[in-house]
C-alpha cells in the first residue's frame, strides 16, 4: 500500500495521449533527479505508460480533458504508485487478469493489436490494488527497485 505521506512526485493532468507523454517525461526527470536507477526508471515508464493510457482509452473512452492524478513515493523497496481518475470503473470492479494473449507468432497478419498490457502490469508490479470509491478509481502498485 502506498505511504500516507505526501508523494515525492505528484502530477495532475487531463486525459489525452500528449498529456500522458508529458507526464511520463516529467516522472522520468523526477526519478532521475532522485537517483533512481535506470532499470527501475525504464520499468516505471512501461508500467505507467500502460496504466495511464488505459485510463485515457478505457476509463475515459478516449475523451480528452478529464482529470487524472499520478502520485509516486520513492523508498528502498521501489516506487509506490497511485493513479486516480474519475472515469468508468474497471469491469467487474477488478483489474483485468494478467494473462497474455494467445498468439500464433507465425501468423504475422493475425497478430492482435492489444491484449498484452495487463500481463505486463501484473508481471512487473507487486501489491496491485484497485478501489472504486465515490465514483473515482484508485489503482495502486509497487514497482520494485532494481538492485545490481
Amino acid at each position: 500500500m502506498p505511504p500516507t505521506t505526501a508523494p515525492d512526485f505528484f502530477h495532475r493532468f487531463t486525459s489525452g495521449t500528449t498529456q500522458v507523454r508529458c507526464t511520463l517525461d516529467q516522472a522520468r526527470v523526477a526519478l532521475q533527479a532522485a537517483r533512481i536507477d535506470d532499470a527501475t526508471c525504464d520499468t516505471s515508464q512501461i508500467i505507467l505508460g500502460e496504466v495511464l493510457n488505459n485510463v485515457v482509452e478505457h476509463a475515459y473512452r478516449c475523451e480528452e480533458g478529464h482529470p487524472i492524478e499520478l502520485s509516486i513515493w520513492f523508498d528502498d523497496t521501489g516506487l509506490w504508485c497511485n493513479v486516480h481518475d474519475q472515469g468508468a470503473p474497471m469491469p467487474g470492479g477488478v483489474p483485468p487478469e494478467g494473462r497474455g494473449a494467445c498468439i500464433d507468432a507465425s501468423d504475422r497478419d493475425g497478430l492482435p493489436e492489444g491484449g498484452f498490457g495487463w500481463a505486463m502490469v501484473h508481471a512487473l508490479t507487486q501489491d496491485l490494488q484497485y478501489l472504486r470509491v465515490d465514483g473515482c478509481n484508485d489503482l495502486a502498485f509497487l514497482i520494485s527497485a532494481s538492485h545490481p
